[in-house]
């Protein structure tokens, strides 16, 4: 099986972008980075011009997942997928203004996680 896709993994719980790391890895990517704040996710994000990014809202830093995603969209339009705890309407509301993304609420399991991933880029 070839790697042929990049992607990044913004999650502050190592546990989980372990096991994000691994599913994406079931669907032929290669995990560029993870990180744990949005602001290293703006960096790497810019560096490697991923595939897709893997997006935690609640990040270590000052930044949040969906302000991250905000600053990612002036440079980038990579698919961002917002997994996340944070299920309440504010973040549901302000994860919607960003384009070309996806919000799935935890746990997400590699089915769900594949779905997302095969909307968001197509089943090229």
């Amino acid at each position: 099986m070839q790697i042929s896709k990049k992607a990044i993994i913004v999650e502050d719980n190592l546990v989980l972008s372990i096991l994000y790391e691994n599913y994406l890895e079931g669907m032929v990517f290669k995990t560029v980075g993870k990180i744990k704040s949005g602001e290293a996710a703006v960096k790497l994000v810019e560096k490697y011009k991923p595939d897709v990014v893997i997006m935690d809202i609640k990040l270590e830093g000052e930044m949040d997942g969906i302000e991250a995603a905000v600053k990612i969209r002036s440079f980038s339009t990579s698919p961002i997928i917002f997994i996340t705890g944070n299920s309440d309407p504010m973040h549901v509301e302000r994860a919607k203004l960003v384009s070309n993304s996806d919000f799935l609420r935890k746990p997400v399991t590699e089915e769900i996680l594949s779905a997302a991933v095969e909307n968001m880029l197509g089943s090229s």
